[in-house]
């Protein structure tokens, strides 16, 4: 028999049911809640990723803007709207994004992605030559003094330390030998050099500087009389060294001022002696010596960096005298151009020349030229120069076939035959003494000559005869009148009555041109033939012609005793030299150039000559006679920045359902919703060029 419970199961179960319900309700209930807030949070994430796809594009818009303007960056002016606004709004669906834009006061400048587009010379210093028994670079200190280089150094003959030490930061090559104590990283220094890996560029010209197809204008040196005053040279050709010199020397009436060179392209090319000296420039040497005042070639700066006007006098801040190309991209300096054998010479006073900015290539402050040479023009023969017009023919007639007056076909050309028509003749209506004068213009080459030249030759070539009656004899000159000079005489000799074809005197009158030539150049003359006849007689005049030779002003390369080899060797000619150990601050904040050439330093205690962007020559000799004064480095290129001409801080704040976003204002300081740091290149940061800039993303952080 079963065994039955009093109370029975049925309790049991329905505990058991209910604890299956509240499990089941509990359940339930903790999935709706997770399907609640998933759906709260996938309403939020949808929210969140249109506001950070609204802010990449409004990010994008204000990049592109930018892009396609021309903001440079400078303090002052506004990334949008035509540099009118700091801040973009871009609108997108219902709602709006706005960016801010903040230029970056710390601009970047120089930068070498690799070396055909490197704005800085790939090495401090770097010779070119390799002639035997001339060191590439050669230095003698006293003691154990050091000279320093901040860079690489190239020398493609020997290095030559003698006595103290040469250090650098960087590499040291030479394909010679090396002598002396040389400190480098990596060290030791690479001697006897030979590239592994050809072809290879280390160590190659690299061919900096195109040159224009013609000079620029002719200057002579700025009149100067009054001394601690600032004299302005404009851009242009200048060929008298001694002018430069007798103006910068401490016994000049305008000794202790400043010599402003204004930014452009200087070419200096001197023909005071040597090989196509002029006679007009008086004489002198090729060497351009600076003994007293203050040279500022640049725009003028002062102590802060301010662009000034004008520099003053005297000027207190050199080095910063001009804006350096170091620390402005914008900056427009000068280029000191030197042909033939022109040498500068710093034994007094002081000295900063500043190069321009370029984004693609150095500064080349510098530059010996390497190309070119001077042609010689013959304007003579049939390719003379003849009159154009009879501008009064004062009693001469057309030759004896009528009586007319003298045309310009009776006098353009010298024939020596007197055919008919082909002279111009005059016969006094009297026995008294009488003055017959023809004058005719023209004369002008098809070329102008141009202010600068050299004239080599002029002659006055005159055709006449003369048919006397009794004891009467010739008296004949031509007044010359050039184009913008004063009018002389020539006197013509007589006639030769042994000649009855005539005669074709040349008479020289290469003096009485050659200043003016040399100043203003030849456009033209207008000559007046003028016969005086005591008794009758006929005055029978062929023509009258202009024969010049000249030399008009062209780049040619470095010559003479800039080029003589080995260096020293009979003569020091280089095309920069600190003599004596003058104790003169020397700045040139820009790359040095020339490969045919040499710099030579003498420095002491008190001197102080920088090259800040490299040099590159031939050779270079260095001479210090005592401890320098200047810690820094003498020749260095400065090193890459990080970034690019100009940057920009952008920050984009989104405003979701509103047409209308600003920039929301603090306290607290308001969160963009996307920040982005952008840089800009231009190929000319001076003239930028609307949607041709490089863009670069230097940073980029979202607040999501």
């Amino acid at each position: 028999m079963r065994h039955r419970f009093v109370h029975g199961d049925d309790g049991a179960a329905l505990v058991f049911v209910l604890l299956i319900v509240t499990v089941t309700a509990v359940l339930i209930g903790a999935l709706m809640s997770m399907a609640r807030t998933s759906l709260t949070a996938t309403i939020g994430l949808r929210a969140q990723t249109g506001s950070a796809y609204s802010a990449d594009g409004a990010m994008q818009v204000a990049i592109n803007s930018i892009r396609n303007s021309t903001f440079d960056g400078n303090a002052g002016t506004f990334c949008f709207d035509n540099g009118t606004s700091a801040t973009l709004t871009v609108p997108y669906g219902t709602g709006s994004a706005v960016v801010n834009c903040v230029p970056d006061p710390a601009k970047v400048k120089i930068q070498c992605p690799q070396l055909n587009q490197c704005n800085r010379p790939g090495a401090a210093v770097l010779t070119l030559g390799r002639v035997a028994h001339e060191d590439g670079l050669y230095i003698r200190q006293q003691g154990t003094g050091q000279f320093l280089v901040h860079g690489a150094i190239f020398s493609n003959s020997t290095i030559n330390v003698d006595h103290g030490s040469l250090r650098t930061n960087a590499a040291v090559y030479a394909r010679g030998t090396c002598t002396g104590t040389i400190v480098s990283n990596p060290a030791p220094a690479s001697c006897n050099y030979a590239d592994t890996t050809p072809p290879s560029t280390l160590g190659q010209d690299p061919g900096y500087l195109k040159l224009a197809s013609s000079v620029p204008a002719y200057r002579s040196p700025p009149a100067c009389t009054k001394s601690n005053s600032v004299v302005t040279f404009q851009p242009g050709y200048y060929d008298d060294a001694a002018a430069l010199s007798s103006m910068m020397s401490g016994h000049s009436s305008c000794r202790d001022s400043t010599w402003w060179f204004k930014p452009g392209t200087y070419y200096f090319d001197f023909h005071n002696s040597g090989t196509n000296s002029d006679p007009a420039l008086g004489g002198g040497s090729n060497v351009w010596q600076i003994n007293d005042g203050y040279l500022v070639a640049g725009a003028p700066t002062d102590s802060t960096g301010k662009i000034l006007s004008a520099p003053p006098n005297p000027v207190a801040n050199i080095p910063g005298a001009c804006d350096n190309p170091v620390n402005d991209p914008n900056g427009v300096g000068v280029q000191f151009i030197f042909g033939g054998d022109s040498q500068v010479l710093m034994t007094g006073g002081q000295a900063e020349i500043c190069g321009s900015y370029s984004p693609t290539v150095p500064p080349v402050a510098v530059y010996g030229n390497t190309t070119g040479a001077e042609t010689t023009t013959a304007l003579t023969g049939t390719n003379g120069l003849k009159a154009a017009t009879v501008t009064s023919a004062g009693g001469f007639t057309d030759g004896p076939v009528t009586a007319g007056p003298a045309t310009t076909a009776d006098l353009a050309n010298i024939e020596n035959t007197y055919a008919p028509g082909s002279y111009a003749g005059w016969t006094p209506n009297n026995a008294n003494s009488q003055v017959g004068q023809v004058s005719v213009n023209g004369y002008a080459p098809g070329t102008v000559i141009p202010a600068g030249s050299n004239l080599v030759s002029a002659m006055l070539r005159v055709g006449h005869r003369f048919n006397p009656n009794g004891g009467t004899s010739e008296s004949l000159s031509v007044q010359v009148t050039p184009n913008g000079g004063t009018t002389f005489a020539v006197p013509i000799p007589r006639y030769d009555a042994t000649l009855p074809a005539g005669q074709t005197d040349v008479v020289d009158i290469t003096s009485s041109l050659q200043s003016l030539v040399h100043s203003v150049g030849f456009s033209g003359a207008t000559m007046s033939a003028q016969a005086t006849i005591s008794k009758k007689g006929t005055q029978d005049l062929d023509g009258v012609q202009l024969d010049l030779t000249y030399i008009a002003p062209a780049f040619r390369a470095e010559s003479g005793c800039v080029t003589t080899t080995p260096y020293p060797g009979g003569s020091s000619c280089a095309l920069l030299t600190a003599a004596n150990g003058s104790g003169v601050p020397f700045y040139v904040e820009g790359t040095t150039y020339a490969p045919l050439g040499v710099v030579d330093l003498t420095l002491n205690n008190a001197a102080a000559w920088v090259f800040r962007f490299g040099i590159i020559v031939r050779a270079l000799a260095v001479k210090e006679t005592g401890s320098l004064v200047y810690s820094g480095p003498i020749i260095e290129v400065p090193d890459d920045s990080p970034g690019f001409v100009f940057n920009v801080f952008l920050s984009v704040y989104v405003c979701p359902g509103s047409t209308s976003c600003t920039v929301p204002q603090g306290p607290p300081t308001p969160i963009p919703a996307l920040s982005a740091r952008v840089g800009f290149v231009d190929t000319d940061p001076t003239t930028p060029v609307a949607g041709q800039r490089q863009v670069a993303i230097l940073s980029w952080s979202s607040a999501r």
